[in-house]
């Protein structure tokens, strides 16, 4: 799978934190992104109405730091995980089948620059059309 291969092209360099709305759960992350993209799919649609956001981690380059008791655990698909706040309702984390962390960058608090998305996942399924000039795949990049 090729996001096994850009996890493994990761470095640790950046540093980010994210706390929800209510400040009761919270996690930090570590290096580079495997990815960060905007992605289309279509649970990205239900959840937040447009493209998300977001960028995936190694689990090594992942921490909880706060909050775990408080995290609705949603399996959407077997062995896929939709992580919210069950206070505030924010979305915290989707964690996949193979242990990636798959967080979203908005609410980030970088001490290091801003990660930009390199490209756009699951584009067949957008519901509007992107004005940029990032690559758009159909699904998971070649």
């Amino acid at each position: 799978c090729s996001l096994i291969l850009l996890l493994q092209r990761s470095k640790m360099t950046a540093v980010a934190s994210y706390e929800c709305l209510c400040k009761k759960v919270g996690f930090e992350v570590t290096g580079e992104p495997a990815m960060a993209c905007f992605c289309h799919c279509g649970h990205c649609q239900t959840y937040g109405g447009d493209a998300a956001h977001v960028a995936a981690w190694s689990a090594e380059n992942f921490k909880l730091t706060k909050g775990d008791s408080e995290l609705i655990k949603y399996e959407h698909t077997p062995k896929k995980f939709r992580n919210t706040c069950k206070s505030c309702g924010s979305f915290i984390y989707n964690t996949l089948p193979n242990g990636v962390h798959v967080t979203p960058l908005g609410g980030m608090t970088f001490k290091a620059d801003k990660i930009k998305p390199t490209m756009h996942i699951f584009y067949k399924e957008r519901c509007r059309d992107a004005s940029d000039d990032l690559p758009k795949h159909e699904g998971w990049p070649a």
